[in-house]
Order: C-alpha cells, then structure tokens, then sequence
C-alpha cells in the first residue's frame, strides 16, 4: 500500500527540471568531446547549452523559493547560482573527459 501511494505520489517539479537539466547538459558535453571541442570553446558554448532547460529550472528554483517566503531577487540569484555551479561542474571534468578519450555518464 505504501509503495502504491509513493509511486502515485507526483515528482518534485525542480528535481525533475534538474534531471533534464543535466541530462541536456551530458548530451552537450559528450557530444563536444566527440567533435574533439578545445576546453576554451567549450567553456564559453556551455554557457548558453541547454537554455530551456536552464529557463525552466530556474523559473521552478523561483517559485519554489518564493513559496517559502523568500524575496523574488534573492530567490533569482539563488536559482542562479544553482545552475552555474550545475554548469562549471562540467566545465570542470572536460578536461579529465577530454584527456581520457571518455564520455560522461558511460564506463
């Protein structure tokens, strides 16, 4: 009975815009280690990757702050600077990515 009412109970919207977030982003990444991307290049296009799924989980971050009382700028910058630590976290690996001839996400 538990385990029904887990499995019907509806998914945290900003977790599953934070999923397709990252799932964009190892698309992205892989795909940049396939065409042999230079870190710089790579550094400087993830910035703008992925901007759907970017829009769309701040926009969630927001309305989730907000509903907790928080202020809609402080909530912004939090949502903000959630997505960029998501996004240097793969700018950060590139490299090791990049050097290894390895994918991110595959052994």
């Amino acid at each position: 009975m538990i385990a029904m009412a887990m499995t019907m109970a509806a998914a945290d919207p900003v977790d599953t815009a934070r999923k397709e977030f990252n799932d964009c982003l190892t698309k992205f990444t892989n795909e940049s280690l396939d065409a042999k991307k230079a870190q710089s290049d790579f550094t400087k296009e993830s910035a703008s990757a992925c901007p759907a799924e970017k829009t769309k989980l701040i926009d969630l971050m927001v309305k989730a702050e907000m509903q907790y009382g928080g202020k809609k700028a402080e909530a912004e910058s939090y949502a903000n600077e959630e997505t960029q630590m998501i996004i240097d976290s793969y700018v950060g690996s590139y490299g090791d990515y990049l050097a290894s001839n390895t994918r991110h996400g595959k052994q």
